[in-house]
């Protein structure tokens, strides 16, 4: 049974990546300057696509938020402080669980794509 959850998981992923590769192309395709920075990416598709969280997101020109340090920059630091470094790990055990779980359906789910 926990392999069929598993499978499910992954067909979950890739059924959303089908519908986030849509929007990140329409996003990509109106707003040119998104092609160079995933977290300008990011807001717009966050603003564009998700009313209930675009209210918290002011817009954000793109010659000021390149001055910021990327996200996925941040992310890898985080990441690799965490999990090489054994420091900092997540306050909420839910979270570590999840990030546990997501990385064995990613593993899976990267084999298929």
């Amino acid at each position: 049974m926990a392999e069929e959850y598993e499978d499910y998981e992954v067909e979950e992923l890739k059924e959303r990546l089908e519908t986030m590769k849509e929007k990140v192309m329409y996003i990509l395709r109106k707003y040119p300057q998104t092609r160079n920075n995933d977290l300008y990416l990011w807001l717009l598709l966050v603003r564009e696509f998700y009313p209930e969280l675009s209210q918290y997101i002011k817009f954000i020109p793109y010659d000021v938020l390149r001055r910021a340090p990327s996200f996925e920059t941040v992310r890898r630091v985080r990441q690799k402080i965490q999990n090489e470094m054994g420091l900092y790990p997540p306050t909420d055990p839910r979270v570590l669980r999840k990030r546990r779980r997501l990385r064995e359906v990613w593993k899976k789910a990267i084999v298929q794509v």
